[in-house]
């Protein structure tokens, strides 16, 4: 049974491995918006095809036309010059969603070919021929996924694509649903840069996703780290402590899990609140937000001022520590000890402070210093 030609057996295989290929490709930019160039490329090869385009929008939103073949010019030009006589997509998108459309299944095929559009901008890309389908997600989205080709369509190339179609549906409608929920979630993120406070998503095995601007200067400053995704602080005992937090939010993840606690760092305490991300099981698990970490900084106003009058007077980092450290103490030689320099330091700083602020006294000083914009 093993004599003769095996050829037909090895195309059966290779064909097999192409289609689980695509399948995977597909999978894979359901959960990650860097993949659909890729994909549609990748798409194109697979059906032998010239290029693969999605377009559509949301409603009140304007068309987005993700063309990897295509270049950004001739994209341009289609939306300012074309898109409106482009009847092969009129006539797509008067069908059902999932409704495999051909060009020469239009009535007036021989009309189109006449066109400027066809003529002027298909042909020149060597897009003769086309088919595409209609797409909508339960989001609102809706538009179209067309496939160029040099050619006549040909039977095997709608039969791989009809294949394949349920996969492409699913994971467009899972993209569009990590896109709407991850707008929720940089949302929540924005609202908590807005009260000044900072916020860290992590995933459900505790690593980092996203945070707002306030939580990544907290790294950047050094007062909270993170190594491979995991968040940490300088003290073994407040980090572990930390790290008991976030277990549980991740292990329990109900209203009644997580807490609070403070991390002491050198330029003040931070309050940090741990809890359960809300609305996380929406989300495919790959991309899945478990817990938010909300970090209060009761200095960060004060601290924002001071970078702001640093900035208009030229002072020294030296200068503004010592001017925050008066602000907190009341006094020069309390901050002095606090910054760990001797008290003429700290005077011949103060004394460069009052000349470049145009300032006399300590109290005015404090005055200009906590002066609301």
């Amino acid at each position: 049974m093993f004599d003769g030609d095996t050829r037909p057996v090895r195309d059966v295989g290779q064909a097999m491995g192409r289609f689980e290929d695509i399948l995977g490709t597909i999978r894979q930019a359901a959960e990650d918006d860097t993949s659909w160039p890729d994909m549609l490329m990748r798409l194109a090869d697979y059906l032998g095809s010239v290029e693969a385009t999605l377009g559509g929008g949301a409603p009140g939103s304007l068309p987005q036309m993700l063309s990897p073949r295509t270049s950004p010019t001739e994209i341009e030009r289609y939306f300012t010059t074309f898109h409106d006589r482009n009847a092969l997509m009129r006539d797509m998108m008067g069908h059902a969603p999932g409704a495999i459309v051909v060009d020469e299944s239009l009535s007036q095929f021989a009309d189109f070919q006449r066109d400027a559009f066809y003529n002027e901008w298909c042909v020149p890309q060597r897009y003769n021929r086309a088919f595409g389908v209609r797409l909508a997600t339960s989001t609102g989205w809706h538009g179209a996924l067309m496939v160029n080709a040099s050619r006549a369509i040909e039977s095997d190339q709608i039969a791989r694509f009809e294949a394949i179609l349920p996969t492409l549906t699913r994971a467009l409608e899972i993209n569009k649903l990590v896109g709407q929920f991850s707008g929720m979630a940089r949302s929540s993120l924005d609202v908590l840069e807005l009260a000044g406070q900072g916020a860290i998503l992590l995933d459900a095995r505790g690593i980092l996703l996203d945070c707002n601007e306030s939580a990544r200067q907290l790294f950047e400053d050094g007062r909270l780290r993170q190594r491979h995704g995991r968040i940490s602080c300088d003290d073994p005992v407040t980090n572990r402590q930390l790290a008991r937090l976030i277990a549980v939010c991740l292990q329990a993840p109900d209203h009644t899990s997580g807490g609070r606690m403070q991390i002491a760092t050198p330029e003040g305490t931070l309050g940090v609140h741990c809890a359960p991300y809300p609305g996380g099981l929406l989300y495919p698990a790959g991309r899945r937000p478990a817990v938010i970490i909300i970090i209060s900084d009761p200095q960060s106003r004060l601290r924002r001022r001071f970078a702001r009058l640093q900035q208009r007077y030229g002072l020294t980092a030296a200068e503004m520590a010592l001017a925050l450290a008066l602000v907190e103490t009341g006094s020069r030689k309390a901050a002095a000890d606090q910054r760990g320099v001797s008290d003429a330091t700290a005077r011949a700083q103060l004394t460069s402070i009052f000349d470049k602020t145009g300032v006399r006294k300590q109290t005015d000083l404090m005055r200009l210093l906590l002066a609301e914009d």
